[in-house]
């Protein structure tokens, strides 16, 4: 794949890739944090198929999925405790921490229901961490709640700052 890096004065950065089968797109990275996505036609390179706009939070939801693979694992487990909103049964998920989320920067601690028995970080493993640990961009949770619960947790990762 190559990249070819433009200026377009008053409009941003261009970001002209091409693929190793030929295919070219661009991203265009305005001032304002805004993306425009361009995909260019495979007959004749040089004419724009078709442009999508993304604003700043969509870009970095974008930027996640294209980052790596979003895995949830879940996990058929005992009933929870009565009174739970959920299907009855518990789940356990990995959730990356995104770039661009809320949460990072911010303690552990949050309302969401759901229990965080791990955070991998990197190469390390952090068992059981407590309410205190702040989070960081790129972190993986592994939780273990109701399908509500986790949810709420997921929402709470992906809420752009």
């Amino acid at each position: 794949m190559t990249l070819e890096r433009i200026g377009l004065p008053g409009v941003g950065v261009s970001h002209l890739l091409t693929t190793r089968d030929g295919e070219r797109l661009a991203v265009i990275v305005r001032p304002d944090g805004c993306r425009d996505l361009a995909i260019y036609d495979q007959a004749d390179p040089d004419r724009v198929a078709g442009t999508v706009l993304l604003c700043a939070d969509e870009a970095h939801l974008v930027a996640d999925v294209l980052h790596t693979t979003v895995v949830l694992d879940h996990v058929g487990g005992p009933a929870l405790a009565a009174g739970d909103a959920g299907t009855g049964e518990a789940q356990a998920v990995r959730l990356r921490v995104p770039a661009g989320s809320a949460c990072a920067g911010r303690p552990l601690a949050t309302p969401h229901g759901a229990e965080v028995v791990a955070v991998i970080r990197g190469a390390r493993v952090l068992p059981h961490p407590g309410p205190a640990l702040t989070l960081r961009a790129d972190d993986v949770l592994l939780a273990v709640g109701s399908s509500p619960a986790l949810t709420r947790l997921h929402d709470l990762l992906v809420a752009p700052c």
